[in-house]
Parts: structure tokens; C-alpha cells; sequence
């Protein structure tokens, strides 16, 4: 039985889960500069994730023979046969019932239809065409994995404002870098699964140069977020050390032999985005306690 919920667990892509839920709940923290209602923030904390989980079960289930021929992919439940595409289906379509129903119940139709779009966009426009468009696919489908923050935002004050948006804009240009460092790395399974990622195209040296230059452009969307005035100092210093970091693993990315250094980038990614907004939290407590 365990396993079996373990196997259900995975269709949620918790590693991607974590993340955009970590970005949500710093903007519904931001948003209310630490007045949370308790009930309103779980109940679109929570929805926000199952709508989420039910969109990454559904790219399993659409995307499950090109899993099948990739290493990184070949063990989703649905790929080894542990959970049957009915029963993913199925888990799918409950998920975005129950998440739907707190978020309408308990927050506002404003988060839901813009958690519901970004569901459709990311389950069924990117999944059955963007990823398969060109070498601009991860750019543009990178919108579905930026919306939580603005997600986050409007479920706990129902408006839609200019912070939430930056921080859209944030994660719009961090997701580019991430996800070729990974495909730099994953470039001849990209390559057998027929998915034209920008190494499989235009071949790694071309992408580390466009990884370095998202990771410059990073840097400065990220410093747009104190120069506006809606963080201080703290937030100044911690954004241009971690932009800083990205933009040297960037170089020693491009600098290196074929994949060498893009996993160390793609990790450092994660760690990246996941440290600037509890930095934002950080600084936002700073201006209002001290």
C-alpha cells in the first residue's frame, strides 16, 4: 500500500512541486507582509499544489512513450507499469476537482481560473506542442512554471499587482538556464526521444552562450525587484551574491569540456531560486520588525 501511494506521490513531480510551492508561499507572505489569514492561506497553498500535481500527472500520462526511451524519465510510475494510465488518469482528474474546490470555496475565482489556465497551458499546450515547436520550447512553456507566485498572490488578497508580476518575470528568465543545463547534460536522450531541446539543435557550445546570457539577465530582473523599492539592502546584497554565483557557473559552464560543470549548474539552479525568495522573505521581515 505504501508503495502504491509512493508511486501516486511521483506523478505529482514533487522535485518541480517543491519549488513552485516554496514560491507561492513566499508571495502569499509578501502580499499580506506576514498577516495570514491561516485558512485562506492553506486552503490556496493546498489547492494550488493539487491543481499543480494534477497538470504533472497528466504530462506523465501524455508524455510516457518518450519517458520510456529516456534514463532520466524511465522510472515514472507510469512508464514501468505501476500505475496504469486509467488509474493516473483518474488520480489526474481528482486532484484538479479537490484543488478547485478549495480554492473556489475558500479564496477567489481570480486564482482559480489563473490556476486553471496555467493547468491547461502546462498539461496540454506544452506538453503536446510547445515542447515539440523548436529550440524556444523551454522560453515559452517556462510561463506555466512561473505563474505560482502571482497564484500565491492573488489567493490571499484577490488582486492581481505589479510585485507578483516581477516575480512572474523572475522565474520566467531563471527557467531557461535551468532547464538547458539539465538538457546539456541529458542532450543525447533529448536527442532519442526526437525532442528538440536547444543542445539538440543548436549544439552545446550555442546553448552554454545563451545560458551565460539568461544568467546576466537573471542578475538584473532580480536587482529590478530592489531598485523599484519593494525590497532593502538585505535583499540587495543576497540577490547580487546568488546572481553572481549563477553567472560564474554560468562561465565555468562555457568554459568547460562538452557537459562538464551542467549539472553543477542545474543544482545550483534549484538552490538558487529557492534561497532569493526566502531572501525576500528575509528582508521583507527585516523592514517591518526592525
Amino acid at each position: 500500500m505504501s508503495l502504491t501511494i509512493i508511486e501516486y506521490y511521483k506523478l505529482t513531480k514533487p522535485s518541480v512541486l517543491y519549488l513552485l510551492m516554496i514560491t507561492a508561499g513566499a508571495s502569499m507572505v509578501l502580499a499580506t507582509n506576514f498577516d495570514l489569514n491561516f485558512v485562506t492561506a492553506f486552503s490556496g497553498f493546498l489547492g494550488i499544489a493539487l491543481i499543480a500535481g494534477s497538470s504533472a500527472a497528466i504530462n506523465q500520462i501524455l508524455d510516457f512513450k518518450y519517458d520510456s526511451v529516456m534514463e532520466r524519465t524511465g522510472k515514472r510510475p507510469i512508464v514501468t507499469g505501476k500505475i496504469s494510465v486509467s488509474s493516473a488518469t483518474l488520480f489526474a482528474v481528482i486532484l484538479l476537482i479537490c484543488g478547485s474546490a478549495l480554492i473556489l470555496y475558500f479564496n477567489n475565482f481570480l486564482t482559480w481560473s489563473l490556476t486553471f489556465a496555467t493547468w491547461v497551458f502546462y498539461a496540454f499546450v506544452y506538453t503536446k506542442i510547445l515542447k515539440f515547436s523548436g529550440v524556444l520550447n523551454i522560453v515559452i512553456g517556462g510561463l506555466a512554471g512561473s505563474m505560482p507566485p502571482l497564484l500565491g498572490w492573488t489567493a490571499v488578497v484577490g488582486t492581481i499587482d505589479p510585485l507578483p508580476l516581477l516575480l512572474v518575470l523572475l522565474i520566467f528568465i531563471w527557467t531557461p538556464p535551468h532547464f538547458w543545463a539539465l538538457a546539456i547534460n541529458k542532450k543525447d536522450e533529448y536527442a532519442r526521444a526526437g525532442i528538440p531541446m536547444m543542445p539538440v539543435v543548436k549544439g552545446i557550445e550555442y546553448t552554454k552562450i545563451q545560458i551565460v546570457l539568461y544568467s546576466i539577465l537573471l542578475l538584473l530582473v532580480s536587482l529590478l525587484l530592489f531598485a523599484t523599492g519593494y525590497f532593502g539592502y538585505l535583499y540587495l546584497f543576497g540577490a547580487s551574491l546568488l546572481g553572481g554565483i549563477f553567472i560564474q557557473k554560468s562561465w565555468m559552464l562555457k568554459n568547460s569540456n562538452g557537459a562538464d560543470y551542467s549539472m553543477n549548474l542545474f543544482l545550483y539552479s534549484i538552490v538558487y531560486l529557492t534561497l532569493i525568495f526566502l531572501l525576500m522573505v528575509a528582508d521583507r521581515a527585516v523592514i517591518a520588525y526592525v
